[in-house]
């Protein structure tokens, strides 16, 4: 039932997933994956409360897995938690120093934080060890446009569409910053 349920997950079957999931956990009430699974499928769906909700869950079974940590902090994010988010992000990157994901996602939220050096270097990190990671320079791009480093930002936005394409919010974003630019 499990292996079905995660390639329903992966296929992006999400709520036929997540109805296998929750019925595994009426028998496995302490299997933290289950509940990291529901979690993500709750993350998917936009339904944040009921995300955190399972990650805690999750995390009260085994709060050694990096990547619940991780998720836990996406869904604090969506709901603007930032300072709250960056906590679950600095206990998976303790977990799991190299894990790209966790760094990335503090760093977007160190620029909602308006933490920009810190947000830097997270971003930074994050194209070292994944240089085709086309959201890490879209979200380098944010940054620096935030502080208001508008050449520099349009060519991280560049960065980001040369690895993929189609990436709309890369797009859209380099567009708005011509726009400012326009104005000056």
């Amino acid at each position: 039932q499990f292996e079905i349920a995660k390639q329903l997950h992966l296929s992006g079957k999400i709520k036929e997933a997540q109805k296998i999931y929750l019925k595994l956990l009426k028998t496995y009430k302490e299997n933290h994956l289950l509940y990291y699974f529901v979690g993500t499928t709750f993350l998917q769906l936009k339904k944040y409360n009921e995300a955190i909700i399972n990650f805690e869950k999750s995390l009260t079974c085994n709060s050694n897995f990096a990547e619940t940590y991780n998720n836990l902090g996406i869904a604090l994010a969506e709901k603007k938690k930032y300072s709250l988010a960056l906590n679950n992000y600095n206990k998976a990157i303790n977990l799991k120093s190299d894990y790209t994901d966790a760094y990335l996602n503090r760093g977007i939220s160190f620029n909602k934080l308006k933490k920009y050096n810190e947000a830097i270097s997270d971003l930074n990190l994050v194209i070292k060890n994944d240089p085709y990671n086309s959201k890490a320079f879209n979200s380098l791009g944010n940054v620096l446009k935030e502080i208001e480093k508008y050449d520099q930002a349009i060519t991280y936005y560049e960065k980001a569409i040369k690895i993929d394409e189609k990436y709309l919010e890369a797009i859209s974003n380099k567009a708005n910053v011509f726009e400012i630019q326009k104005k000056f």
